[in-house]
């Protein structure tokens, strides 16, 4: 009797056989949040729907709604190719590796790379579409912050195309043309998400800096603080990305557990800037103008004005005068900033 069930295979294959089969697992669970991220988002947003504001909700829920679908469609494509390759094609001469590589323009594979292909374009233009809103209001013309992000956007959805017309007949991996597109569209789509993640980053971090300078550290944070930052600009995405390029440059087998994910890790990034906009977190058009005046004024208030409270402190301040003075500071980008002063006057 043999001492080792191992198949005769070369370390590299069984490596990449590994790879491939712990980035399903990966994908499953990220797909498991892609489900209770989805739940949460279409629940606050469907709660907040009315007749006046249902053309400002309604979008997103389709939005989200059609990628958990695109989503949900490219894992059940994963389990069933995996199913192939290690159970019902398991005797496919080279293994599930060679399997993987010489059948992955079969139509169930097709269906998913598709799913998969759209649902990185859906995601590509949430990211392009909210640092367009939280650069709108800057001092510098929009256009000219939004003509480059834009321009990587198109080519990025071109090459996806020349992408999926190349894996319909041919693996990723290894192609039978001169130029193999996996590598060009999936670095022009990191390079989109990263440009796009540090132009966000940038003008939070402007804004965190010239509010609390004036007010401190604490005002203004659920927009920029650090996990605002991270999830405004989808930078969980971003450093997933760069992982997986890194990885299948190097020619690694470790890379498919990258790229079997991938669309997931997206999703998700994508799920979590819709439920801070769903909760009102989200930066908007009107978020400069919640934190921002550009009125002074001076309000004296006296304690004989409130009628609620308890007796001791009407009594303690029968006497007295509240005085609340508005100071403003012009901190740039033509925004001001208010803070408000509290002071009893005997």
């Amino acid at each position: 009797m043999s001492s080792s069930w191992t198949p005769d295979e070369s370390p590299g294959t069984l490596l990449a056989e590994k790879g491939w089969l712990q980035g399903t697992v990966v994908s499953a669970v990220a797909y498991g949040i892609d489900v209770a991220l989805y739940c949460m988002c279409f629940h606050l947003l469907f709660r907040q729907m009315t007749r006046t504001n249902y053309k400002k909700h309604l979008p997103l829920l389709l939005y989200i709604t059609v990628t958990f679908i695109l989503s949900t469609l490219f894992m059940a494509t994963l389990a069933e190719f995996t199913q192939l390759a290690f159970i019902q094609d398991r005797n496919y001469p080279g293994g599930p590796n060679a399997f993987e590589n010489n059948m992955f323009a079969i139509p169930i594979d097709n269906l998913g790379n598709v799913s998969g292909l759209i649902t990185m374009i859906l995601s590509d233009g949430l990211v392009v579409w909210r640092c367009m809103v939280i650069y709108r209001g800057c001092r510098v013309p929009l256009w000219i912050v939004m003509v480059f992000p834009s321009l990587i956007f198109l080519a990025s959805v071109g090459l996806g195309i020349m992408w999926i017309l190349q894996v319909t007949t041919t693996s990723p991996y290894f192609s039978s043309t001169n130029i193999n597109y996996t590598v060009p569209y999936l670095s022009v789509s990191l390079a989109l998400n990263i440009i796009i993640t540090i132009i966000i980053v940038l003008r939070l971090l402007t804004y965190r800096y010239r509010i609390s300078r004036v007010l401190g550290s604490s005002y203004g944070t659920q927009y920029t603080s650090i996990a605002a930052m991270i999830i405004e600009s989808a930078a969980l995405y971003s450093a997933f990305s760069v992982a997986f390029l890194t990885l299948f440059l190097l020619n690694n087998p470790i890379s498919e557990t990258f790229i079997e994910s991938l669309t997931q890790v997206q999703i998700i990034a994508m799920l979590l800037i819709v439920f801070r906009v769903a909760q009102g977190k989200g930066w908007s058009q009107d978020t400069a103008s919640k934190v921002m005046t550009s009125r002074p004024s001076v309000q004296p208030i006296r304690m004989g004005d409130f009628r609620s409270g308890s007796r001791d402190a009407s009594k303690a301040f029968a006497d007295s005068s509240i005085t609340v003075t508005h100071e403003t500071y012009k901190i740039g980008d033509g925004d001001w900033l208010e803070r408000v002063n509290v002071a009893a006057v005997k």
